[in-house]
């Protein structure tokens, strides 16, 4: 069967039980929305409680690993129960899509019985071999089958920024790309011939490889097809949507508002709509090579026949969810909990306007009003603090020494070239009267390394903590040491943990968590104001993210292009109109699989 057979037969095979493949589907990932994913976040941050660990960033896994064995071996079992609950999803929508293509006669609770009693045929390969697909090849992996389990794994924007700026990087991971892509479609078939043969993970593997013999490029073809149709018909729906409520929204009231209510949960049912087909249509690819499509006679899945009481919870948890819904939509449309984020211009910058983390940059910065200037500042040899970003002097300076390798008095003979501008390197002494003169506040990122004294903090509270005070500046750090002693040492300062990315909600004392933008979730800013805790979006320079940012309800905005940023920033505060928000809705979907609720 070419592709492009197969992508209209199996959507006509869609379309004709689409009831059976949403239930199978959106179901199953409700119930790992609603019931898995917020145990298995309990159970981490339990873990890490009983640790005593704050967090976890790149910055303490060596520590987690050589000072906490028990913490380690706890989240390595919970690793292991997350996996198996995803191999357990994996097998009952497989066996699920089976049994709708074959149309045999059989309930969910009975293939979801299946799913349960193959499991207990796990082996530990099995299980490694699971593991192996899910980590090393899981870009691919991720294409193919999609659980909500694995939502948080998203590689952060500033890792692709740097590897795109280091063209020896950017070569080895494009070769590893194709290189993971290869074994990805030579080993497509062995975790269903794992589940449907029942066949051991070395057997899988041979039958998988001659399965694909000479095979890659119509796999590799098909799958690329399929994703390429599915996008389209994406934008296309959401794209008509819009443009509905642009119209829309030249109509007089309560047009307008009630029209927008409508679109909103269209779209809601669009996405999940496209989720199911979406999934289908890929795991059909590893069905059909095992059980052909039966179109006549056709069947869809019997359910259970439930019972009254059955059937009246039922109808409570559709009226609770459906009016939870109802109710964030009509928050999110009206805007009533919204909030206007800080403009925080990105080392003292605005689209190039000078050299970084300099005193002639700032003061052309100064003239766009910005909330917050974040720089950074760094210890120097004889223990002052100079304003500087990287720990090496050569790329902005020529000079190949680091800032501990020099006396304050030596950096400020040094001169700083970017952006075509030239200006002085600058001490943090002149930086912050050269801010508090002009009324400027400062978000003061604290880098730390190696080579700093001990009494670093101490130091810094020592000499800053009053001008900081009476300024209203704020802090924040990568270093989470720094941040605890900071509020330990002086309280009233406001200070900002820095974490890469989300993995896990930290509990710490800082006031605020600065999150890397593509990580950040609606979740975990939730999550924030609920512990009175405010959030920084770093570092957003397109419009789209704006928006995003802007709709998640983030409390800052850090950027490079501050007068894009405070244009978006007018145009959402201004009252505006239902399609914009409808677009910005929109902005905060992935292209075909998200979270069951974003607002």
């Amino acid at each position: 069967m070419s592709s492009l057979r197969f992508f209209f037969t199996y959507s006509r095979e869609f379309l004709r039980h689409w009831g059976s493949y949403i239930l199978l589907i959106v179901g199953t990932n409700i119930v790992l929305e609603m019931l898995a994913i917020p145990l298995f976040q309990f159970l981490t941050a339990f873990i890490l409680k009983q640790g005593e660990i704050p967090y976890v960033s790149n910055t303490n896994i060596v520590t987690i690993i050589t000072q906490h064995p028990a913490v380690l071996i706890a989240l390595l079992l919970l690793l292991a129960v997350i996996l198996t609950v995803i191999f357990l999803q994996f097998t009952f929508q497989l066996f699920g899509i089976k049994s709708i293509q074959t149309k045999e006669d059989r309930s969910l609770w009975e293939i979801f019985k299946q799913s349960l009693y193959h499991m207990r045929h796990l082996r530990p390969a099995t299980f490694f071999f699971f593991l192996f697909y899910f980590v090393l090849i899981l870009p691919f992996a991720n294409a193919i089958f999609r659980t909500p389990l694995l939502s948080k794994v998203t590689i952060p924007v500033f890792i692709i920024e740097y590897l795109n700026e280091h063209l020896t990087f950017l070569l080895l991971l494009m070769v590893l790309s194709l290189l993971v892509s290869y074994i990805g479609i030579r080993l497509l078939f062995v975790l269903p011939l794992m589940i449907f043969s029942d066949a051991a993970p070395k057997e899988a593997v041979r039958k998988s490889l001659e399965l694909t013999h000479h095979r890659f490029w119509h796999y590799a073809w098909r799958i690329f097809l399929l994703t390429t149709f599915l996008s389209i018909i994406s934008f296309v729906g959401y794209g008509a949507s819009y443009v509905l409520q642009v119209l829309l929204d030249l109509f007089p009231r309560p047009i307008p508002a009630i029209g927008a209510m409508v679109t909103l949960t269209s779209i809601q049912f669009f996405s999940q709509l496209m989720l199911a087909w979406a999934t289908v249509l890929y795991l059909s690819v590893l069905v059909q090579k095992f059980f052909p499509l039966v179109i006549s006679g056709e069947r869809p899945l019997r359910m259970i026949r439930p019972s009254l009481w059955t059937r009246i919870a039922a109808a409570a948890l559709c009226v609770f969810f459906g009016g939870s819904i109802l109710f964030s939509n009509v928050m999110y449309l009206t805007g009533l909990e919204d909030s206007k984020p800080f403009t925080i211009s990105h080392r003292g910058v605005d689209n190039g306007n000078g050299v970084q983390n300099t005193i002639p940059a700032m003061a052309a910065t100064i003239k766009e009003k910005p909330d917050y200037i974040e720089m950074d500042i760094q210890e120097t040899k004889d223990r002052q603090f100079v304003v500087f970003h990287d720990k090496n002097l050569k790329n902005l300076t020529g000079r190949d020494r680091t800032t501990h390798e020099m006396t304050l008095i030596e950096l400020q003979d040094l001169q700083a070239v970017e952006n075509g501008h030239v200006a002085p390197v600058a001490s943090f002494d002149d930086y912050l009267a050269f801010a508090n003169e002009h009324h400027q506040k400062l978000l003061i990122e604290i880098k730390t390394n190696a080579d700093d004294s001990e009494d670093m903090v101490d130091h810094f509270i020592e000499k800053y903590q009053q001008t900081i005070l009476a300024n209203h500046h704020r802090i924040h750090s990568l270093d989470y040491n720094v941040v605890k002693a900071l509020k330990d040492k002086a309280p009233k300062l406001y200070v900002s943990y820095i974490l890469p990315y989300n993995l896990v909600f930290p509990q710490t004392p800082a006031n605020a968590y600065t999150m890397e933008e593509t990580t950040l979730t609606s979740d975990f800013v939730q999550r924030a104001h609920q512990e009175d805790k405010e959030v920084y979006a770093w570092t957003v320079n397109n419009a789209d993210a704006m928006d995003r940012m802007v709709s998640l309800n983030v409390n800052g905005i850090v950027t490079d292009d501050l007068k894009t940023l405070q244009e978006q920033i007018k145009t959402y505060e201004e009252n505006p109109s239902y399609a914009k928000r409808i677009e910005m809705y929109i902005n905060r979907l992935p292209a075909l699989d998200q979270r069951i609720s974003e607002n």
